[in-house]
C-alpha cells in the first residue's frame, strides 16, 4: 500500500516493502475430504492465468539443477537448528533427530549414506520450506488446503490490471463452489480487498453522481422554475472536472479509485456559485467579490491537505481545489454571457422561512454561545485518538471472516516484519544477516542467508560437522565401514563456496530491498521487542519495519503536525479577511465556523468514537466551506433575500454530497463525509444566529 511518501531511507523502505508485499493473497479451499480438495485446486489452476503470477523460491528455478547446486556444496551446509546444537554440545538431540530421519519411512536420503550418515543434507533442505506453496490442516472435521499465490508487480501495481485478474480469480471461485456443492472457497490478502473495495466504490460513485444531479435538477425545478440552467451548470461542472483530472494526472502517476468518490462532491460544492449568480439574477457584480472571497478560502481550505503527506487526500486536494478554481473562472468569465437570455425573476420565487432570516438578541446569542461552548468542552475532554492504520477500512463480513480463517490457519504467519539489513558487498549483507537471525527461532523468519550462507558460515559449518563427526561418528553410524568412517574424518572442503551467482534461483532477488541491501521476513510474534532493541543497539546496519505500526505511527505523525496547523490557519484566514471586511467583522465571520469545528469535535467525543487523521483534517475543510455562508449573508446585504436563499441552496448541495459519501462502504470516507455533513450543518445554522442584520448595515455602511 503506498500510501505515504517521504523522502527519509526509513519511509522509502516503507512505500518499498508495501509494494513488494501487496501482491500476495491467499486461496482457502474447505472440504470434509482431500480428494476434492486436489480436484478443486487444479480445477482453479486451470481457470486462472499462471503467467500473471509469481512463482515461489523453488518453483522459480530448475529444481534438478538446483539440487545439484546444493549437493556439490552439501559439505558447507547445516539447517540453523542443527548448527546451533552443534555449537551448544547438544550431541544426543543430533543424534536422535539424525535416527529418526534415517528410520523414517517417507523420509528420503538424498546423499549417499556414506557421505551423509545423519542426513544432515536432508535435514538442511527441509529447513528451507516445500517446493509446493500450499499447506493442508484439519480444522473441526473439515479439511483445509491454503493455496498462496503473489502476482507479479506490474499487475499489483496497477489498480486496473490487478482488478481485472482478481476479477478472473473471483468468477474461478464461483463457478467451482457452483460445480462442486462440498468445496467452500475463501480469498484473503490485500489484492482481494482491494478488488471487492473498488468495484463497490464503482458502483457508489455512479449512484452518487446520480443521486447529486437530480438533487440539483430539483432544486432549479422548485425554486428557479427553469430546466435552463442547466446547461451552463453542466458546463461549468465538467470544465471544473476535467481541469482537476487533467491536473492531478499530471501530478501523479495514478490517480486512486477514492479520489473519484471523495471529488464528486464537487457536484456539491460548484454548483453553489452558479445558485449565487442566478439568484442574484445574472448580476456578477453583486456577488464578485463574495465569489472570489469563497473560492480563495474553500480552495485554502483543500490544500492544506497537502501537508498531509498522504497520497490520496493531496489527490483530493489537488482534484477538488483546481476544479474549484475552474469553475470560479468559468462563472465569472462566462456566465454574463451565456446566461444573460436566461429570464429569472427571484422576487417570484418561493420565499424562505422567517427562521432562515432570525437573528436573535445579544442575551440569546451569548446563552447559545455558553451552552455549545460546554457541550463542546465537555465532549472534546472525552476524546480518544485512534492512528491505527487498520480501523481505517473496514472490509465486509465475509471477508472479515476469510481473514481470520487464514489466521487460525496459519498461525498468524500473515502477520509479518522485517530487519532490513545493509552490508559493504554482498558478502559483508549475509554475514550481518547472521548475526541477527542467531538471535532469532530458526523457524520463524525467512532470509537471504538461509538459501545462500556466507562464505564465513560456511566454512564454521564445515568445522561443525567435523567436529560432529570427531565426537559421534564412531558410536553413532556402526553400520559404516571403517574405511567410509575414516573417509568422513578426513574428509575437507570442497570446490569452493556457494554463492548467490552459482544458485540457478531468480526468486531469490525478491529478498532484496535494494542494492546490498536484504530484508529478513519474521513473524510479528517471533520475538520481543525488547529482543528487537538488543538485536539494534548490535547490528548498526540494520534497521526493523513493522509495516502496520510504522505506517500508523506516521499517520500519528501527520495528525500531530494538522493539530499545530489549525491557529496558524484560522489566522490566516481572520488576516485575509480582515483585509477585505476589517478586523472586526472578520472575527464575527469567523465565529460560526470556528463554533461549528468545535461542535462537531465535541459530538464525536460524545459517542466515543477515536479521532482520527481524517477528522483532523476534515476541520479544515469545514472551516473553508462554512466561511462561504457567513461571507455571502454578510455581503449581501444589497439582496438580503437572494443571498440568504442562495446559502441555503450552497449549504444543501453541500451537505446533501458529504451526506451521500457517508453512507460510502470505504470507512475512511465514510466517516470523513459523516463529519463534514455535521460540521456544515451546525456552521450554517450558527451562521443564522451569529451573522445578524446590524452587521449586515454595517457592512452595507462600510461599502
Amino acid at each position: 500500500m503506498k500510501a505515504i511518501f517521504s523522502n527519509s531511507e526509513h519511509d522509502r523502505l516503507l512505500v518499498d516493502l508495501s509494494q513488494k508485499y501487496s501482491g500476495r493473497f491467499n486461496i482457502i479451499l474447505k472440504s470434509k475430504n482431500t480428494e476434492s480438495l486436489d480436484k478443486a485446486k487444479k480445477e482453479l489452476y486451470e481457470q486462472i492465468s499462471k503467467d500473471h503470477f509469481k512463482k515461489d523460491i523453488t518453483q522459480n528455478a530448475d529444481l534438478r539443477e538446483v539440487l545439484n547446486t546444493y549437493k556439490f556444496y552439501s559439505a558447507n551446509l547445516l539447517s540453523l537448528k542443527t548448527a546451533r546444537q552443534i555449537k551448544n554440545y547438544d550431541y544426543e538431540l543430533v543424534k536422535m533427530e539424525a535416527m529418526e530421519r534415517l528410520y523414517c519411512p517417507m523420509g528420503i536420503n538424498l546423499l549417499p549414506i556414506e557421505e551423509d550418515p545423519f542426513l544432515l543434507f536432508s535435514d538442511y533442505l527441509q529447513s528451507l520450506g516445500t517446493a509446493e506453496n500450499t499447506d493442508i490442516t484439519e480444522l473441526d472435521g473439515y479439511f483445509y488446503e491454503t493455496v498462496r499465490l503473489s502476482l507479479k508487480d506490474d499487475i499489483a501495481l496497477s489498480p486496473s490490471l490487478l482488478n481485472k485478474e482478481m476479477k478472473e480469480v473471483v468468477s474461478a471461485k464461483q463457478k467451482i463452489e457452483n460445480k462442486n456443492p462440498d468445496i467452500q472457497i475463501y480469498l484473503t490478502g490485500a489484492p482481494v480487498h482491494t478488488y471487492y473495495a473498488s468495484s463497490k466504490s464503482m458502483v457508489e460513485i455512479n449512484l452518487i453522481c446520480i443521486l447529486s444531479i437530480l438533487f440539483i435538477v430539483m432544486l432549479c425545478k422548485f425554486y428557479f422554475k427553469t430546466f435552463k440552467l442547466l446547461i451552463p451548470i453542466t458546463l461549468s461542472l465538467s470544465t471544473g472536472i476535467m481541469a482537476g483530472y487533467l491536473l492531478t494526472c499530471a501530478l501523479f502517476d495514478s490517480i486512486h479509485i477514492l479520489t473519484f468518490v471523495f471529488s464528486t462532491t464537487l457536484i456539491g460544492i460548484c454548483v453553489d456559485y452558479s445558485f449565487h449568480f442566478f439568484a442574484h439574477n445574472n448580476d456578477i457584480d453583486s456577488v464578485f467579490k463574495s465569489l472570489t472571497t469563497s473560492m480563495l478560502t474553500t480552495v485554502c481550505a483543500f490544500l492544506i491537505l497537502l501537508f498531509s503527506k498522504i497520497i490520496l487526500l493531496q489527490q483530493i486536494a489537488v482534484f477538488t481545489a483546481a476544479g474549484l478554481f475552474f469553475v470560479y473562472l468559468f462563472v465569472v468569465l462566462f456566465y454574463p454571457s451565456i446566461c444573460g437570455k436566461i429570464s429569472l425573476d427571484v422576487a417570484e420565487q418561493m420565499q424562505l422561512p422567517e427562521i432562515f432570516s432570525y437573528s436573535p438578541d445579544k442575551k440569546t446569542k451569548k446563552i447559545i454561545i455558553v451552552l455549545l461552548l460546554v457541550f463542546s468542552v465537555t465532549g472534546i475532554f472525552q476524546i480518544k485518538f485512534n492512528d491505527d492504520i487498520k480501523d481505517m477500512y473496514k472490509p465486509p463480513r465475509a471477508l472479515q471472516e476469510a481473514e481470520k480463517l487464514y489466521s487460525t490457519l496459519s498461525q498468524n504467519a500473515s502477520d509479518i516484519t522485517f530487519f532490513v539489513v545493509k552490508g559493504s558487498g554482498i558478502q559483508n549483507m549475509l554475514e550481518n544477516e547472521e548475526r541477527i537471525t542467531q538471535y532469532l527461532p530458526y523457524d520463524k523468519f525467512y532470509a537471504l542467508s538461509k538459501f545462500v550462507p556466507s562464505k564465513k558460515q560456511q566454512q564454521e559449518n564445515l568445522e561443525l560437522k567435523h567436529k560432529l563427526f570427531q565426537k559421534e561418528l564412531n558410536n553413532y553410524a556402526t553400520f559404516l565401514s571403517a574405511k567410509s568412517k575414516a573417509r568422513l574424518l578426513q574428509k575437507s572442503q570442497r570446490m569452493g563456496y556457494l554463492t548467490l551467482d552459482k544458485l540457478p534461483m531468480p526468486a531469490l532477488q525478491d529478498f532484496f530491498a535494494q542494492q546490498n541491501t536484504s530484508v529478513i521476513i519474521l513473524k510479528k510474534s517471533a520475538v520481543d521487542r525488547d529482543t528487537i532493541q538488543g538485536i539494534l543497539k548490535q547490528s548498526p546496519n540494520a534497521m526493523y519495519i513493522d509495516l502496520k505500526q510504522d505506517i500508523s505511527n506516521k499517520v500519528c505523525a501527520c495528525r500531530k503536525a494538522c493539530l499545530s496547523l489549525i491557529l496558524p490557519v484560522i489566522l490566516l484566514l481572520f488576516a485575509g479577511l480582515s483585509i477585505i471586511f476589517k478586523p472586526k467583522n472578520a472575527a464575527k465571520i469567523l465565529l460560526p465556523s470556528i463554533l461549528g469545528c468545535l461542535f462537531t469535535m465535541g459530538a464525536i467525543g460524545f459517542i466515543h468514537q477515536g479521532v482520527s487523521l481524517f477528522h483532523i483534517l476534515a476541520m479544515f475543510l469545514i472551516t473553508g466551506f462554512s466561511i462561504d455562508y457567513s461571507v455571502f449573508r454578510f455581503s449581501g446585504a444589497k439582496n438580503s433575500t437572494a443571498s440568504n436563499a442562495a446559502v441555503l441552496i450552497s449549504c444543501a448541495t453541500s451537505v446533501f454530497s458529504f451526506l451521500l459519501l457517508s453512507m460510502t462502504s470505504f470507512k475512511l470516507i465514510s466517516s470523513l463525509g459523516l463529519v463534514l455533513t455535521l460540521g456544515l450543518l451546525s456552521s450554517y445554522i450558527l451562521s443564522l444566529l451569529l451573522i445578524s442584520a446590524p452587521l449586515q448595515e454595517e457592512h452595507t455602511d462600510n461599502i
